[in-house]
């Protein structure tokens, strides 16, 4: 076993990377890809916001990068991205899309919340 995560995946996706994971069909997870074969990431089975490898973040899911366009740079993106880690997760007002959009957006959302979305009416 090595340790560099790198070397433990098969894909290494660039920097500041959106990706996605489902859980059972319809939950949908997000991460933000290192660009070392890692990703950021508010976990509820780790109850914070931390870094794991490949295989942590997808628990054997299969991995999509998602697409978008931003201002950005990739390594812009992680380093604001490791600014979260160690923040709690909370899956009303800090899950892993709030986390993402607050990287990308400058505020904390969760559309899958819905009306739910405990942040949907704050200021941030």
């Amino acid at each position: 076993m090595t340790d560099y995560p790198f070397e433990r995946t098969n894909q290494i996706y660039p920097a500041g990377s959106v990706l996605e994971v489902r859980a059972f069909g319809v939950i949908r997870h997000y991460g933000i890809a290192t660009g070392y074969g890692t990703v950021i990431h508010a976990s509820r089975r780790f109850g914070r916001v931390g870094e794991t490898d490949m295989a942590a973040f997808s628990q054997g899911g299969a991995v999509t990068l998602i697409p978008y366009s931003h201002h950005m740079d990739g390594s812009a993106i992680v380093a604001r991205a490791r600014l979260k880690k160690g923040q709690r997760y909370n899956v009303m007002i800090n899950n892993c899309e709030h986390f993402i959009t607050w990287v990308l957006e400058g505020k904390g959302r969760s559309p899958q919340l819905g009306p739910l979305d405990g942040r949907r009416l704050s200021r941030e």
